[in-house]
């Protein structure tokens, strides 16, 4: 059976583990909400060409053909 104190430091080195193991996750996290957001601008730029172009073939087909 360990000792008090042989259980303070197993307990010890698992908590520091586990705040290893949070602060790791926590910056992997921060990384990805950077990188997610880099496509923020190209996502916005490219809804508004498809409305536009949306609009323009729309236009187009709705558009009476001379005969």
């Amino acid at each position: 059976m360990p000792t008090p104190q042989e259980k303070i430091v197993e307990i010890k080195q698992r908590l520091d583990s586990n705040i290893q193991k949070v602060q790791q996750l926590q910056a992997e996290i921060k990384a990805k909400q950077e990188e997610a957001a880099t496509f923020t601008q190209p996502i916005i730029e490219d809804q508004g060409a498809l409305k536009v172009l949306q609009e323009l073939v729309g236009d187009t087909l709705e558009a009476p053909t001379e005969s």
